[in-house]
């Protein structure tokens, strides 16, 4: 990650490689060996925040009986019953879609462990449904809930155009880089110049995990915490040294 001619650097080009893994924590993607002399290579962290705009939700139905083919109809109804509470509630026919369906036979008794004399059928079907008002998400649940839904599962939230968060992350990433480049040079006697080869190594939106109470009967909303979205962008910069 760093080279420089031996003539005048000598005896501490082992102690800036050194330093150099030790400031950037990894070794960079680019081969040294394709690198100009006269050079510093390091690999800038940047982190933005946001407030998430979209909301991604599965809400399901489980039924069970002793006839399949009743498990299997209530499943349906319920399910039919939910899409629809959902339209009028507001949420477009494009934002929902059928993600799981499910049949299964359990032969034991919960109770007991032993095997039923009759086996119990279980049907479960999963509705994905996006929310592109996260300000509604508790009320989405909630609606699901009074409408049959028996089963909640991955909340999580997103940004619908994350553009704008990554280029401030991309921002403090370059400025990361230099800054690190800046006091390897100092440490080495040397002077920075310009940047002469830039590579974007990762850039990612993290969205941390939601957590929401049991939705209340009765049409209360859950409450729900939206939190921030963290947006992260790594530049591996090659800078030239004189």
């Amino acid at each position: 990650m760093l080279k420089q001619t031996r003539n005048k650097i000598g005896g501490i080009a082992v102690m800036v490689a050194a330093l150099l893994v030790a400031v950037t924590g990894t070794v960079g993607a680019q081969d040294t060996a394709d690198l100009p002399t006269n050079t510093i290579t390091v690999t800038g962290v940047g982190e933005a925040f946001g407030s998430p705009d979209i909301a991604y939700l599965n809400l399901g139905v489980q039924t069970s009986n002793e006839d399949v083919v009743v498990a299997f109809n209530e499943a349906n109804e319920k399910v039919a019953q939910l899409i629809e509470a959902l339209k009028e509630f507001g949420i477009a026919e494009r934002d929902l879609q059928t993600t799981g369906l499910y049949m299964y036979t359990d032969p034991f008794d919960p109770t007991t462990g032993q095997p039923r004399e009759t086996p119990i059928y279980r049907v479960t079907n999963s509705l994905s449904i996006t929310v592109r008002d996260v300000s509604q998400v508790g009320e989405v649940v909630s609606v699901g809930v009074n409408n049959g839904a028996n089963s909640i599962d991955g909340l999580t939230f997103g940004l619908a155009d994350p553009a704008t968060i990554e280029q401030a992350a991309r921002a403090d990433a370059v400025e990361n880089a230099r800054a690190r480049a800046r006091q390897l040079a100092e440490l080495t006697g040397k002077t920075l110049g310009d940047p002469i080869i830039v590579t974007e190594t990762f850039g990612n939106a993290i969205p941390f995990a939601s957590n929401f109470d049991r939705a209340q009967s009765g049409g209360g909303a859950a409450p729900i915490e939206q939190g921030q979205l963290s947006v992260s962008v790594n530049v591996q910069v090659t800078f030239s040294v004189s």
